[in-house]
């Protein structure tokens, strides 16, 4: 490398040297993804006339295909499950309402289609067979909860299950109150049921003083 007579970096001759590349831009670091957003403890339900389909997150239905020799019959006060079945649609199978399985309680039977009392109940269309146009009848399903209880898979009505408080998997615990005009915490979904009995049903999400 040449030098000046002064000893020094002699300047830059665009005809004896080339010309020093341009200063990197600077890179900062890749902004990230967002973070979904997690998924809420359900609880409004509502019915979706002739169709199984979730309304998003925190909501739940149900349309059920009665057969006389598939499914046991049910009345106000007995207990079930509920389970996915051929063609897209749903049934279910009873039991004791003491037993974990029986995540839904029977509170009303109603004929043909038709609301339930309180939009917080799960709407359980029983039809003659899947050619059928017409509800027979209207099961007015509730969560089968004591105080205590814990939960999980709680947005999907065949999958939700009770579990052990201590489960990784468990999502909400449960407190039941009498009556109507019982208030759940802020942070709470609550769900209102018009019995009998007449009940509020509180689910907590895990972490949050359980």
């Amino acid at each position: 490398m040449t030098t000046t007579p002064t000893g020094g970096t002699p300047e830059y001759d665009p005809f004896i040297a080339p010309a020093p590349p341009p200063p990197m831009p600077e890179v900062g670091r890749p902004a990230p993804f967002p973070k979904p957003r997690p998924l809420s403890v359900p609880a409004k339900v509502s019915i979706v006339l002739g169709v199984v389909a979730a309304l998003g997150l925190g909501s739940l239905a149900a349309w059920g295909i009665s057969r006389s020799s598939g499914f046991a019959a049910v009345e106000a006060g007995k207990c079930l499950y509920l389970t996915d079945e051929a063609g897209g649609n749903q049934g279910y199978t009873t039991a004791g309402c003491t037993s974990s399985r029986a995540t839904f309680r029977v509170d009303e039977v109603r004929t043909g289609s038709s609301d339930c009392r309180s939009a917080d109940y799960v709407q359980f269309e029983l039809y003659a067979s899947s050619s059928s146009k017409r509800a027979e009848k209207t099961l007015c399903l509730a969560l089968n909860v004591e105080t205590g209880d814990c939960l999980r898979d709680v947005v999907h009505e065949t999958r939700i299950a009770k579990v052990r408080c201590t489960d990784i998997s468990a999502e909400a615990r449960a407190t039941v109150m009498s009556g109507s005009s019982a208030v759940c915490m802020p942070e709470d979904t609550e769900l209102r049921y018009t019995g009998p009995p007449v009940r509020t049903v509180c689910l907590r999400p895990t972490g949050e003083n359980i």
